[in-house]
């Protein structure tokens, strides 16, 4: 009984990290929230430097936010982060901080 939860155990944390997997067509909506700083955040300063984004939101980057692009070879746009009613959208910005995306439902 003890190595089927283990083994059901893995077989879950596999298929929870394949959904977190960026989307193989860049045009497709995948989940980039860890590319993403709150502007508030102490390192908000360095995210130019680091490769990631900053966002501006209520929710910070503990909800999901999902973009379409891969940040590389198609620039990321279209993006959105969960609110608990649903998705609302993220408004690119260029501010003197850098590119912002403002939470705007």
């Amino acid at each position: 009984m003890f190595p089927v939860v283990l083994v059901a155990a893995g077989l879950t944390a596999v298929a929870a990290g394949a959904y977190a997997q960026p989307a193989a067509d860049p045009h497709q909506f995948s989940d980039h929230t860890a590319e993403f700083i709150p502007l508030g955040a102490p390192n908000a300063l360095a995210a130019r430097d680091t490769g990631k984004q900053l966002v501006l939101s209520p929710h910070g980057t503990r909800r999901s936010i999902v973009c379409r692009g891969n940040g590389t070879t198609v620039p990321l746009y279209d993006c959105s982060q969960e609110d608990g009613l649903g998705w609302a959208p993220l408004h690119r910005n260029d501010t003197p901080v850098g590119e912002v995306w403002i939470y705007f439902p």
